[in-house]
């Protein structure tokens, strides 16, 4: 018995050459090999390039709501309460994800934090992949 596609089945008459539109065809990749690394480099060779990637970290030293009347009202001096209090810990996070804590410091009249407390090494790499 000879076997038909579904293509001659359907239209009887047609040139098997010819496409149509809908024509479903089957493809076949070449399997995936793994990657051949020389004899002294690391399996995790690969992961130095990520590590010159730029990625912006955010300090959160708190928050706060305010109507839009007293926001179009500030002006430079004003002072905006915010929902923590002197010497509490900040959070640090990448991508919405906390990484860290610290604490505010000032360095040559600058800002900056000192990290206090951060994540094992897991959590931080599964809470920067995820979206």
């Amino acid at each position: 018995m000879e076997e038909k596609t579904i293509e001659e089945q359907e239209a009887p008459g047609k040139d098997k050459n010819e496409e149509s539109e809908g024509t479903v065809k089957s493809v076949k990749f070449s399997p995936l090999k793994p990657v051949q690394t020389s004899k002294g480099e690391k399996s995790e060779g690969n992961l130095d390039m990520l590590l010159d990637i730029q990625i912006p970290i955010l300090v959160e030293l708190g928050k706060t709501e305010m109507v839009m009347r007293d926001i179009l009202a500030l002006a430079p001096g004003s002072i905006i309460e915010l929902d923590s209090l002197a010497g509490e810990p900040v959070k640090i996070t990448i991508r919405g994800k906390i990484i860290a804590q610290g604490e505010v410091v000032v360095v040559d009249e600058n800002f900056g934090v000192k990290i206090t407390k951060i994540a094992n090494p897991q959590d931080r790499i599964k809470s920067v992949g995820q979206s």
